[in-house]
């Protein structure tokens, strides 16, 4: 039994997918035009690369992780965990294989979205169109890599803890990191606190991963110099979760 390919199928059979595909594709040209763009119509791009792209988190963080939670769940609840590993197939191949799949149906959500913004939200300035390019493509790849140890990290802890937790856990560690964050330092900026600076310091910076301001202000692409620096954080992240996940991954469920 390949258990990748066991995923896949779930994945397919649940058509959760097609909605969510239709939705990233039709919603950037809707939303804009529930706010007022008809009286400033150069907003209409730019609003529609930032429905676009915060459709992908929105659909990362409520579909990809849920998804994610209910792989880990299945997998051990049903036996399919144990007897695979009876078979040869350690625990950081079976997590590897669910995870995989679920990457697969996410990336059509992150290509669509950067199609969006390249065919129907360039600027038309020449000299801005190469950093719009750049800016897509830097916005794609730091969300994958950000979303992709969290997904894993769901797995994880669903099959140890069950689907709930498996979701739970996952999305509020990046909603705390795309917006908590943020929130936190400026508390911090109101007064010296020794214990809210730790905080921030551990906190995982999700922000960094999301490029919507740069892409609704025309700000450019970041620094490669910065992305580079961006990469290496969220590999480092990725690879502690990697390591925490794999610690926490069971084959069968707990016995109460």
């Amino acid at each position: 039994m390949h258990l990748f390919r066991l995923s896949l199928l779930t994945l397919w059979v649940r058509k959760t997918w097609l909605v969510i595909l239709l939705l990233t594709v039709g919603l950037p040209f809707v939303l804009p035009h529930m706010t007022p763009v008809e009286t400033v119509p150069k907003l209409l791009p730019p609003a529609r690369a930032h429905a676009a792209w915060l459709l992908v988190w929105g659909v990362g963080i409520l579909w990809g992780l849920s998804q994610a939670a209910r792989l880990g769940d299945g997998n051990s609840r049903t036996g399919v965990g144990n007897y695979l590993r009876s078979r040869g197939q350690g625990s950081l191949r079976q997590m590897l294989s669910m995870w995989s799949a679920l990457m697969i149906f996410l990336l059509p959500v992150v290509v669509v979205a950067v199609g969006i913004c390249l065919a129907a939200a360039m600027p038309g300035d020449p000299a801005e169109r190469g950093l719009w390019v750049s800016t897509n493509v830097q916005a794609a790849v730091l969300f994958l890599v950000a979303i992709g140890p969290l997904a894993l990290l769901g797995i994880a802890l669903s099959s140890r803890f069950g689907a709930m937790v498996g979701y739970v856990v996952p999305a509020a560690l990046c909603l705390y990191g795309l917006y908590g964050v943020g929130h936190l330092a400026e508390t911090i900026k109101m007064g010296e606190n020794p214990v809210l600076e730790w905080l921030y310091i551990v906190s995982p910076q999700y922000h960094l991963a999301d490029l919507t301001p740069r892409l609704i202000f025309k700000m450019g692409e970041v620094g490669w110099s910065s992305f580079a620096g961006f990469l290496g954080y969220f590999a480092l992240l990725g690879g502690f979760l990697t390591g925490l996940s794999l610690l926490l991954f069971r084959t069968e469920p707990l016995r109460s």
